[in-house]
């Protein structure tokens, strides 16, 4: 057991390295021949970004995203159920659409409107919104989707320092791109024959590469949308109810409850992820996850 959880950890380990790599990779080449030679307060910004961009990516993966608690037996009241026989506590339970878990509602509440689900995994109730990850073992709370190649869920207490990382790495790459633009009016573009030459066509070379990057970045600032109005990518997915709930309307996503929802996922206290207490064990929501999973 403990040489699979090496095992797993050191392979979760290998994308954020990889990215780390890249990202340094793609600095260093607009230190080296980008931005050479421009001011140093224009070469401290991209630093600046580039340091915020890592720093983030590391905070996703060595955080912890909101993992719910595991029980170590099944859930009385849901054995009960399992069992056929009645439950008298004020609620109204019902099996989900596959017919696989427990769905907990108010008596008043629509059919398809629950306030608890069951996890046959974990042997918990989870609120709304929250998803049973396949690939880290455990119940995330307020799930949006589980990024293999940072290796970790992005969920609600880890959500800000993924988009923040999308965003830093976006605007990194923009200021390089604007870097080389400069350098190449520097050197006299787009007068002929004085700015031909080598050194001149890499620098427009790696102007495309950081301008595919900028424009390829820009679902980091869907990512920040996505925080601001409290809808995650498992939401867009399978929320049947979001068109007649939007943000900034009487409900759910109300300014009272966004505001709330800031404060719980920007300013949630910073854990570190609990790797000794997962385990990868088969999903209860396999048809959700296979339609997020893989999403950066």
């Amino acid at each position: 057991m403990l040489n699979q959880q090496l095992h797993i950890k050191t392979v979760e380990f290998l994308g954020p390295l990889g990215l780390t790599f890249y990202v340094l990779l793609i600095a260093l080449s607009g230190f080296l021949l980008g931005v050479r030679g421009l001011p140093w307060w224009y070469q401290a910004l991209i630093s600046i970004a580039v340091v915020l961009a890592l720093v983030a990516l590391w905070l996703t993966l060595l955080t912890d995203p909101g993992a719910l608690t595991p029980a170590h037996a099944p859930d009385p009241l849901a054995q009960l159920l399992d069992a056929g026989l009645p439950v008298l506590d004020g609620y109204v339970y019902q099996r989900d659409p596959r017919g696989a878990t427990w769905l907990r509602r108010t008596p008043t509440s629509k059919p398809d409107v629950w306030i608890a689900k069951y996890c046959p995994t974990c042997h918990i109730w989870r609120p709304p919104r929250s998803h049973h990850c396949g690939e880290c073992g455990v119940c995330m709370e307020h799930w949006d989707h589980h990024c293999g190649i940072v290796g970790n869920c992005i969920a609600k207490k880890n959500h800000r320092f993924f988009a923040g990382f999308l965003v830093s790495a976006q605007i990194g790459c923009l200021l390089l791109l604007g870097g080389a633009i400069w350098h190449l009016e520097l050197r006299g573009v787009p007068t002929p024959g004085r700015w031909m030459g080598t050194e001149s066509f890499i620098i427009t070379f790696l102007a495309v590469v950081y301008g595919y990057h900028g424009v390829l970045l820009l679902f980091g600032t869907m990512h920040c949308l996505s925080i601001l109005l409290d809808i995650t990518t498992k939401d867009l997915l399978t929320d049947k109810h979001l068109c007649s709930d939007p943000p900034c309307c009487p409900g759910t996503r109300s300014p009272m409850n966004l505001l709330q929802s800031w404060r719980a996922m920007c300013c949630s206290p910073i854990a570190y992820r609990p790797y000794h207490g997962w385990r990868r064990l088969p999903t209860d929501d396999a048809a959700a996850e296979m339609a997020v999973t893989g999403l950066v």
